[in-house]
């Protein structure tokens, strides 16, 4: 089979990061001034991201290229631009915090860029091996990135257990992948859909298999009972590199994981079992992640089983569009999954600049915030509500939203108890704002904000000001990309 050049074009995005970031490791060989090398990685940007706007704008349907390996469609450019935003905000966010604690500053930017490739091609792919490959090649700088402030016992013990437990969780879901290869004769996604035709309901393997692949994508999206690896890895790990872990890593394991079970159809023999099982893990990931976050005392720790607990809540439109067979459920979770990394992308600048200002991020450490950075604390402030889901924000109607399509697609008890638990959520995000706003700061004296994590605030906030404003737009634009995963399916 030959390649064209519009097979090339498909992969535009991902090739020309890839070179990207070849380009910023040299640089960093070479040039000593570490704002050439933030600036090259920032502008450098660009040119996938152009790609991917033209992709989105000149191709409709879904085009497959490498021997059908590759899958592009409007789903995987939505992930594409995603992760592209995440990047720019996270250079732009951890400039000043990576020069004065990671001493391999050129090191982090090569990282986090390598691991956006793994990204866009897990929401690119449509083949069990190269969605592994993808995986693996998403999980590796982020093992490395973990461990990066090499004086800090912490961040190396977080080093190693990511590893370790990232290892666990690939093995256990190459063995599913295994089974369903075993099962049907295929590691083509679409190819497995077929097979299942000739398979028998209620086939025992095919439920293992299924299980073991929620298992090795609950890794990476931090559901319980695969969570364990979040709490001590956000807390040890350079503050932009949890920021990174909680925002990119979820949004593409979801990115995968919906791929592989709607395009592959996996709940085609056991779909009732499957949905029972998938309802277990939501409700547990919800819950724990919400009480065990009210009774933390560091933010990132926090932040940790707040994600975990907003993994629990998208889990739920997941469900319902997986049950249902219908497109509203992952079109509310891709829009979930857009809110959320603009959220708590902003929330982790605010603990990023705090942590640069005064060296610690504890919650006590934000007492009289308000008093010392206003400007810094009302940022902040906006994005911890829209991640509580306080109206009007941006993250309450994306919580509308998510809750009514599973609510419309008979998911009652799931939406019920994911408003229980979006009530809980309330006390820790509020606990954050009252520290801020209403303690009296423990020093006195204005502090300042460096330029790049203000301008990173600003641009959250804003975009969560637009989001709440025309939040409609947003949501109309992830009905496509929905539409036509459901369509494949």
């Amino acid at each position: 089979m030959k390649f064209s050049a519009f097979d090339f074009y498909l992969l535009s995005p991902a090739i020309s990061l890839m070179v990207l970031a070849l380009v910023v490791m040299a640089v960093d060989m070479f040039v000593k001034r570490r704002s050439v090398v933030a600036a090259i990685s920032l502008v450098g940007l660009i040119v996938p991201a152009g790609f991917a706007i033209s992709q989105a704008m000149t191709l409709t349907g879904t085009h497959k290229a490498f021997w059908d390996m590759l899958i592009i469609d409007q789903y995987s450019i939505f992930f594409t631009i995603l992760f592209l935003v995440i990047a720019a905000v996270m250079i732009l966010a951890s400039y000043n915090y990576v020069e004065r604690y990671v001493k391999g500053q050129g090191e982090f930017y090569v990282l986090m860029l390598f691991s956006v490739v793994g990204m866009m091609l897990m929401a690119s792919t449509s083949e069990l091996i190269t969605v592994y490959i993808s995986l693996e090649l998403t999980s590796f700088p982020l093992y490395v990135m973990a461990g990066l402030i090499r004086e800090n016992d912490k961040s190396a013990e977080a080093a190693v257990k990511y590893v370790l437990l990232g290892a666990m969780s690939s093995a256990i879901l190459l063995y599913g992948f295994a089974l369903l290869y075993g099962l049907t004769g295929t590691t083509d996604l679409a190819g497995i859909a077929k097979s299942f035709g000739q398979i028998g309901q209620g086939n025992l393997a095919v439920l293992v298999a299924d299980i073991l692949i929620i298992a090795g994508f609950g890794f990476k999206i931090s559901a319980v009972p695969f969570h364990m690896w979040a709490p001590d890895i956000y807390e040890g790990s350079p503050t932009p590199a949890t920021a990174f872990f909680s925002v990119g890593s979820k949004a593409a394991g979801f990115a995968a994981m919906i791929r592989v079970f709607m395009l592959g159809n996996l709940g085609a023999v056991n779909l009732g079992d499957l949905v029972v099982v998938l309802s277990i893990v939501a409700v547990l990931t919800m819950t724990v992640g919400n009480v065990v976050a009210a009774v933390q005392s560091n933010a990132k720790r926090m932040m940790a089983y707040s994600g975990i607990a907003q993994a629990g809540y998208i889990l739920v439109g997941f469900i319902a569009s997986l049950a249902s067979g219908q497109p509203q459920g992952n079109s509310a979770v891709l829009f979930y999954l857009l809110v959320y990394a603009v959220t708590n992308l902003g929330a982790f600048a605010g603990i990023i600049g705090l942590a640069n200002l005064t060296g610690g991020d504890r919650i006590e450490d934000f007492r009289g915030l308000f008093y010392r950075a206003p400007l810094l604390s009302i940022g902040t402030a906006l994005c911890l509500l829209s991640l509580g889901g306080i109206p009007p924000m941006a993250g309450f109607i994306s919580k509308l939203y998510l809750f009514s399509a599973a609510w419309n697609m008979g998911q009652y008890w799931l939406v019920v108890v994911a408003l229980l638990n979006s009530v809980i959520s309330l006390v820790y995000y509020g606990r954050i704002v009252k520290a801020m706003f209403f303690d009296k700061p423990a020093k006195q004296g204005r502090l300042s904000t460096s330029f790049s994590l203000g301008t990173s605030l600003v641009l959250m906030s804003a975009a969560l000001v637009v989001m709440t404003l025309v939040a409609q737009v947003f949501l109309s634009a992830t009905s496509l990309p929905a539409g036509l995963l459901m369509a494949g399916h």
